[in-house]
């Protein structure tokens, strides 16, 4: 009688499902209306296709069951086993903080109020995951793991580091697409719950990119990995927005997925109900204690790296300040400095007399980064700003556009002299360098220049001819320009965002590839502007048309590439097939290496084959016949130190 009665009210709920009078998970009303997978605008579709056997073989595309056989396969699914299923990554606690947490708790179900042992927390795994990404609690881009799913993480933190709460609510507001949108435009987001309005924790929360998190998912089983902060997210218009520590999700329209329950967050979205679950406590519908709340990164610092010819007054236009003006002869002294560190941001740069209008040489900065005391004479720091940076307090004070320098006392080093400056610090002569104009200890015209700021400062645009996709393109060319090897691997290797970013730093790119390490030329490549090149793409069918004159993508977790048309299909690198040979991919943040060099596809295990990255500031012609070459006063390293 007992498996009789359950037999019933299991049949009940499911018709009451398929009739769409309500969900299982807290009586919220989903209508029956079918969905399509077009993104909004119609710019853009989930359905992709597989780039080789590495890749699931499906669409992301799901839809609403419209039988009563489709809604018991949903409700009996793990997992949505035409989908795509990203690799697992990092739970950013481990397995025994998060049994010591929560063992032996009981939570309350969504389920007329029963509890339910909290059992999977002792079968929980957790994997790290090599990825390195921008830390979203940093200004600077850092090399460190995903940080997923975390717990009890203090709201403090998040203030301290400039977040800005963009929403606060009970649980019982129903939060709508309006309330997501005024959370979007930032480069990060945090979303996490709190017990109460008097918590100084969250219980449970996650970073992510704003552009995967706040992304418009269609499927009721699959959320998406985003690659910044290590979590899965799902935002499905009409039913519901969250994220959990895997793919597996079952939004009905929530998600009540039990298993790994105290990684799960799921808000209903565009509905007249609140709720759903924080963690493993559910049924928060009508719930005006639990608080749902997003914070929102502040503006980044553009990453403009080394700037040529800025010009003074839009110095001005933008409220900074001049702090420190000298000819290159002036002894320039850590008090100089310190006279500086009063705003936010800094510009240091240098001009070639008193009354020039703009400054062959800059960079900006944040200011804590850039007076940040340093003791190592071959090795700068990454800023924010996109340039490296360095103070050896009694030798040198300066900027590159890679970490590689030679402080003897000042930067020497003539590869990529362009994009290097250096002032001796706290010594008894001034000097050294503005680019590749050395020797200027005793010059009283070039001029010494810093501008301090609380407002983001605009970048200078990036001079870059449109050459399109090249093809033989001369090795050495790259070099006679002062362009820098920044990336070599034979596309075996599985290319990481860490990789990409040890890359940026200065204003040019050249991505390409090489049918062999011994080759000379490049079998195909294209420049492009740093900034735009890695900048961070979401759809999987559409490239972005750079200066340079190639369509770009770089979408964490799938891939990075080029082609010469907007037209790619992501799956999970672009296997398109028309002008093939004009289409570069590399596998991003993944376990594999690969795809494509133009027509030669599944390179994923090849040894033969190069994936090489150059990077640079200058580039006045496409042709390699034109080279840029600059005379460097520095005749021997010691000269003028």
């Amino acid at each position: 009688m007992q498996l009789l009665s359950g037999t019933v009210l299991l049949t009940v709920a499911l018709l009451c499902k398929a009739a769409s009078i309500g969900t299982l998970d807290g009586g919220s009303t989903i209508p029956r209306n079918g969905i399509t997978t077009q993104q909004a605008g119609g710019s853009e579709t989930t359905t992709v296709k597989s780039d080789d056997t590495t890749a699931m073989k499906s669409s992301d595309t799901a839809k609403r069951p419209s039988t009563l056989e489709e809604l018991v396969k949903q409700v009996f699914a793990s997992d949505d086993t035409t989908g795509r299923k990203p690799k697992l990554v990092t739970v950013g606690n481990t397995a025994a903080d998060l049994t010591a947490a929560h063992t032996d708790t009981a939570v309350t179900s969504g389920n007329g109020g029963s509890t339910i042992p909290n059992l999977q927390e002792n079968e929980m795994k957790t994997t790290s995951t090599g990825a390195s990404v921008k830390d979203p609690s940093s200004s600077t881009i850092a090399s460190v793991p995903s940080t997923g799913v975390v717990y009890n993480y203090l709201e403090s933190t998040l203030v301290q580091k400039g977040f800005v709460k963009c929403y606060d609510q009970p649980y019982s507001h129903y939060t709508s697409s309006a309330d997501l949108n005024a959370c979007a435009g930032s480069e990060f987001v945090f979303v996490g719950a709190k017990s109460s309005s008097n918590a100084n924790v969250f219980s449970i929360g996650a970073f992510g990119a704003s552009v995967n998190v706040f992304k418009n998912t269609y499927s009721t089983s699959q959320a998406y990995y985003d690659a910044v902060g290590g979590a899965y997210w799902y935002r499905y218009p009409g039913w519901s927005f969250g994220f959990a520590s895997s793919t597996s999700v079952n939004l009905n329209s929530c998600d009540y997925n039990n298993p790994d329950c105290s990684h799960r967050l799921c808000f209903h979205l565009d509905q007249n109900s609140g709720g759903y679950r924080a963690g493993c406590t559910v049924g928060l519908n009508g719930d005006s204690t639990w608080r749902k709340v997003i914070y929102k990164s502040p503006p980044s610092l553009p990453t403009c790296g080394v700037q040529y010819d800025y010009k003074e007054s839009d110095l001005i236009q933008k409220g900074y300040v001049k702090c420190y003006e000298q000819p290159y002869s002036h002894a320039t002294s850590s008090a100089s400095l310190a006279a500086c560190s009063g705003s936010e941001y800094v510009f240091v740069g240098a001009k070639k007399s008193m009354g020039a209008s703009s400054f062959a040489i800059g960079a900006f900065g944040v200011t804590s980064n850039v007076f940040k005391s340093t003791y190592e004479q071959t090795n700068a720091v990454l800023d924010a700003g996109g340039a490296y940076w360095y103070r050896y307090p009694g030798r040198s004070f300066g900027f590159a556009s890679s970490s590689t320098v030679n402080l003897h006392n000042c930067d020497y080093i003539n590869l990529d002299c362009a994009s290097r400056m250096c002032w001796h610090l706290d010594q008894y002569v001034g000097g050294y360098r503005a680019g590749c104009t050395v020797d200027l200890n005793y010059d009283s015209t070039w001029t010494k220049v810093i501008y301090s700021g609380k407002n983001l400062p605009t970048c200078s645009p990036v001079a870059v001819p449109s050459c399109g996709v090249l093809y033989n393109y001369p090795e050495n060319a790259l070099i006679q320009k002062s362009f820098t090897k920044c990336y070599d691997q034979p596309y075996s290797h599985a290319t990481t965002s860490a990789d990409l970013a040890n890359c940026m730093g200065s204003s040019l790119v050249f991505v390409g590839a090489k049918s062999s390490s011994g080759s000379n030329t490049f079998a195909l490549g294209a420049f492009g502007v740093s900034s735009n090149v890695m900048k961070i793409t979401s759809s999987a069918t559409q490239a972005f048309i750079d200066d340079g004159g190639a369509y770009w993508y770089r979408t964490p977790g799938w891939s990075f590439g080029f082609a010469s048309s907007s037209s790619i299909n992501l799956g999970r690198c672009d296997n398109n097939n028309p002008d093939c040979s004009h289409r570069l991919c590399f596998h991003l943040d993944q376990n594999v290496g690969g795809y494509r060099a133009g027509c030669t596809v599944g390179l994923n295990e090849d040894s033969t084959w190069r994936k090489v990255i150059y990077k640079g500031n200058y580039l006045n012609s496409c042709s390699p016949d034109t080279i840029a070459t600059v005379e460097s006063e520095h005749t021997t390293a010691n000269k003028g130190q």
